[in-house]
């Protein structure tokens, strides 16, 4: 399995884990212009000063991939509960009754996934996950630091099958729901996706683990 032009342009992205305000609120305009006005997720008028924001993001490490002249091309979030706090899929989601939830002490949900409109063709050719696997490659390198193993995910079915060509193949744990669109809530064990890609897909391995 391979996945073409998807590990070849990391010099066109500056991606890295946000913790500037400036950039945080670069984050938040990107995601009210996709959540709010293009797909009406989400109404504007919630957010009158133009940034899309929640409880969440108080407890959220934010990843984001910045082009050349430092605009942001794709951002993600991932949400870390803690005691008292749960993860937004909970809210939204109902679950398989037999299924069985891993630590939470070692969960954190991907959420808030956002590409900007104007590098949904990236610079220098290849597809649109290109740069969506830039700030995949931050969260998986943050969370391995950090003793994160699993991440869930609320997620459309075209996201879960571009995911799975490349070899990462989240399980799905609930039935669908409405929420920002028609989702179902999966689960990845990253220990096992180590374990998938290098049977399957070892150059994203490599890439998943390799310094931009």
């Amino acid at each position: 399995m391979t996945h073409p032009g998807a590990f070849r342009l990391s010099s066109w992205f500056n991606t890295q884990v946000i913790t500037d305000p400036l950039d945080l609120q670069a984050i938040y305009r990107l995601r009210y212009r996709v959540y709010c006005e293009e797909r009406g997720f989400f109404r504007p008028g919630d957010y009158p000063d133009g940034v899309e924001c929640d409880a969440y993001d108080a407890h959220s490490v934010n990843f984001a991939a910045f082009d050349r002249d430092g605009q942001v091309a794709a951002a993600v979030r991932l949400v870390c509960p803690g005691e008292g706090r749960g993860l937004p899929y909970q809210q939204h989601c109902p679950l398989f009754d037999d299924i069985l939830l891993p630590d939470p002490a070692q969960s954190g949900e991907v959420s808030r996934l956002v590409l900007n409109k104007g590098f949904r063709t990236p610079p220098g050719g290849g597809s649109t996950g290109t740069v969506v696997m830039e700030v995949y490659r931050a969260m998986y390198q943050y969370s391995r630091e950090q003793g994160i193993r699993y991440w869930y995910a609320a997620m459309e079915r075209p996201l879960v099958r571009m995911l799975a060509r490349i070899g990462v193949v989240f399980e799905r744990i609930g039935p669908p729901a409405d929420y920002c669109g028609p989702v179902a809530p999966y689960l990845l064990d990253l220990e096992e996706l180590d374990r998938h890609l290098a049977w399957c897909n070892p150059d994203f391995l490599q890439f998943l683990s390799s310094t931009p």
